[in-house]
């Protein structure tokens, strides 16, 4: 199988001579890369997330083992087994990466690098020095999210997968509602019973005008909100 990292020939942008290692895979079809102990998480089975989720640090959409690298204003993203394309990091341009692993439902509001390269989830990318900061998880047209501990983010514990809803151009929103009057939402409020957390509570994000995440019981109490502002949510998970 060839080792290649990106679906695309001839590649693109600024090529370099580096060799990062990485392993590519492919299952029904799918092509995806690990790097020492960096996976995706949503391109892992059921079996994976088991076993991984135990040991990992916590990085949104990124099992591992160990503590990844900072990085600077560039780094260099693995083409094949002896070349890398070398990118800026853009910091104003975010993208949400949202992961669930059974034991947590991790965001981060993750910097950005541009390509015109396609690269497959899993393709490592390293700092200057040549240390593993990330792996490529999550795109938005050309530019790709880089998920470390920079940026806002955080984590709901709870087994429960996210889920989106998409609130339009509403402006009165609650949990995964929408609403014409602020007397209705809060009529709708008063009715809800007590918080309850009898069972794991279920992680929303919120699109709309202003993005937004919720953790919600099973009541449909809202028990977390918090605005995500200046982010992109309309992304694609390779």
């Amino acid at each position: 199988m060839s080792q290649r990292t990106v679906l695309n020939e001839p590649y693109k942008g600024l090529v370099e001579n580096l060799a990062i290692p990485a392993e590519v895979h492919e299952v029904e079809g799918r092509r995806y890369a690990s790097c020492a102990t960096l996976l995706p998480i949503h391109c892992c089975n059921p079996e994976q997330v088991a076993e991984l989720s135990e040991k990992t640090h916590h990085y949104c959409d990124v099992f591992t083992e160990q503590d990844l690298a900072a990085f600077g204003e560039l780094a260099y993203v693995r083409l094949d087994t002896d070349t890398a394309e070398k990118v800026f990091l853009n910091r104003a341009k975010r993208i949400l990466v949202l992961s669930s692993d059974g034991k947590l439902a991790q965001w981060r509001c993750a910097p950005t690098f541009e390509s015109a390269n396609q690269y497959i989830a899993g393709a490592p990318i390293v700092n200057k020095d040549g240390s593993i900061v990330s792996i490529v998880t999550v795109k938005r047209g050309n530019n790709y999210a880089v998920s470390n501990a920079e940026g806002e983010g955080g984590y709901f514990e709870t087994s429960k997968p996210w889920e989106t809803f998409d609130a339009g151009d509403a402006k009165f929103i609650y949990a995964d509602k929408t609403f014409a009057t602020r007397e209705e939402l809060r009529e709708y409020v008063m009715s809800l019973p007590p918080a309850s957390l009898a069972s794991p509570p279920r992680p929303i994000l919120i699109k709309g005008k202003v993005s937004r995440i919720a953790l919600v019981d099973d009541n449909g109490r809202q028990l977390v909100h918090a605005y995500l502002s200046g982010v992109l949510t309309d992304v694609q998970y390779l």
